[in-house]
């Protein structure tokens, strides 16, 4: 259930003192990126000088970081929810976070997880215990499905090898 939103205050003052507390409240719940932030406190109706006021004090404190919650957000894209380094790209850009951030962060996490095994451990859940794929249409089902979650062509291919027993794996 969703709480009802106060209206902004009129007084200046009063209305950098309810973004901050505002802000404070969405980054109780999880990292943010500076970008996000704005656009939330701007989309609840806070003037720009009291979502700046706000941005720039909390940054001060150290409680908004972009650089750390670039990198936590790509740890959990590729740890928990097993995405491949181009749609970990994408989300973090979708995100708001800054283009060399992204880079440094997506490589950072790579570094410490092998992205082979990782969509190895993805065709190994999606195949639910089955060791073959059937026919051709089963292969570019899972071919497809692997590349909308970000794995380069090239892994994927390696990774359903050992599923497909014919001679070579079908046109995609």
């Amino acid at each position: 259930m969703r709480r009802a939103t106060t209206p902004v205050p009129l007084d200046p003052e009063e209305a950098r003192q309810a973004a901050y507390a505002t802000a404070l409240r969405l980054l109780a719940g999880r990292e943010m990126s500076t970008a996000r932030v704005r656009d939330r406190l701007r989309t609840r109706g806070f003037p720009d000088e009291a979502v700046e006021s706000a941005v720039t004090r909390l940054t001060r404190a150290g409680v908004l970081d972009d650089r750390r919650a670039v990198q936590a957000a790509a740890r959990t894209l590729v740890s928990v929810r097993m995405r491949g380094r181009y749609r970990v790209d994408r989300e973090l850009e979708r995100l708001g976070f800054d283009r060399a951030l992204i880079d440094q962060a997506v490589r950072d996490v790579l570094e410490a997880v092998d992205e082979s095994v990782l969509v190895a451990r993805v065709v190994e859940s999606k195949m639910r215990g089955g060791k073959t794929l059937a026919d051709a249409a089963a292969y570019r089902r899972l071919f497809a499905a692997l590349l909308r979650k970000g794995f380069p062509g090239s892994l994927i291919r390696d990774a359903l090898k050992p599923h497909w027993l014919r001679s070579a794996p079908p046109d995609i």
